[in-house]
């Protein structure tokens, strides 16, 4: 397959499949939706409030050039930038950036401009919604644990910074519920050897759980390892946005290395509880558990597994 996304992303990521290997097919987003198939980004906090009327920031700076905007520069003249921050580098002249990630305080979320930025194109607070920008390809892991997410930027010597956005993890996002049922259905349904993908976003005063199993992106093909190279961070695009889950990588990578996260911790964060249980088989009754394949120093033995679900 030449392009997974059938386009939808900027760049095409390539799917290589072996004879030996089995592929899901699910109908590619690039943003998370509803069950009912509507987008995340029509969700209103107040149902009163008009859908077409969302949160905006306010930018009144004006330049002549066409240097970027919304910069940590401008937080007299942003009010995303002045009441959030802008945790991105200043984008280069192709409008590469990556997130410092030891400079983003534990307990603030990550807020974007929203959409609706006049900055439009020039704003450089809008890295996660800007797509896959990456080169990436999927294909068949050699651990055995499935397809998997890879770099192959077209240079063997490419070396991909800390702080990377990779993509989103997108798909159907549930209450805790419909999240339950969808669980309960795939353990009578599913097959041995047959994934859960559902990441569950615990925040303080709201919990989500996005599902990417039938309708998602290339954020599912991202293995589990006890010493992974990414993370996920909570990002909103505008204030009062519904919250969304970003992956970065956490240190430098190299060309055909994999793409990999911590399921039992997502966020690699003790402040901010992210699961995801892509568990291959759970017996209810707790006597068998999946084999932890990771290979890594740190590897706990077995995978993560969510009882809440």
């Amino acid at each position: 397959m030449q392009d997974i996304s059938n386009g939808l992303e900027p760049f095409p990521i390539p799917l290589i499949q072996s004879e030996a290997g089995s592929f899901e097919t699910v109908i590619y987003i690039t943003d998370s939706i509803f069950p009912n198939g509507t987008p995340i980004s029509s969700f209103r906090p107040d149902e009163d409030e008009e859908q077409d009327d969302p949160w905006t920031c306010s930018c009144v700076r004006v330049d002549d050039d066409e240097s970027a905007l919304c910069t940590v520069r401008d937080s007299d003249t942003c009010d995303c930038v002045s009441g959030f921050g802008n945790f991105y580098t200043p984008p280069d002249a192709g409008f590469n950036q990556v997130l410092n990630i030891d400079a983003l305080p534990e307990r603030l979320p990550l807020v974007e401009c929203s959409p609706q930025c006049p900055c439009a194109e020039r704003c450089a607070n809008r890295l996660t919604q800007r797509g896959v920008r990456l080169p990436l390809m999927v294909k068949q892991s050699s651990s055995g644990i499935g397809h998997g997410l890879f770099y192959s930027p077209p240079s063997e010597k490419s070396i991909l910074p800390k702080g990377s956005f990779v993509s989103l993890y997108a798909g159907e996002y549930l209450t805790s519920p419909q999240a339950r049922l969808r669980w309960a259905s795939q353990l009578v349904n599913s097959k041995v050897g047959e994934g859960n993908y559902i990441l569950s976003l615990k925040l303080p005063d709201e919990v989500w759980h996005i599902d990417p199993r039938y309708k998602g992106n290339i954020g599912r093909f991202l293995n589990h390892s006890c010493e992974p190279n990414c993370l996920i961070q909570v990002v909103r695009w505008g204030m009062d946005s519904l919250p969304r889950a970003a992956i970065f990588t956490k240190r430098s990578m190299k060309y055909g290395e994999v793409f990999s996260f911590d399921y039992a911790n997502a966020s690699g964060s003790t402040e901010l509880a992210l699961t995801l249980e892509k568990e291959s088989h759970h017996e209810q009754d707790g006597g068998k558990r999946t084999k932890c394949l990771c290979s890594s120093t740190q590897c706990r033995g077995w995978m993560p597994f969510d009882e809440s679900l």
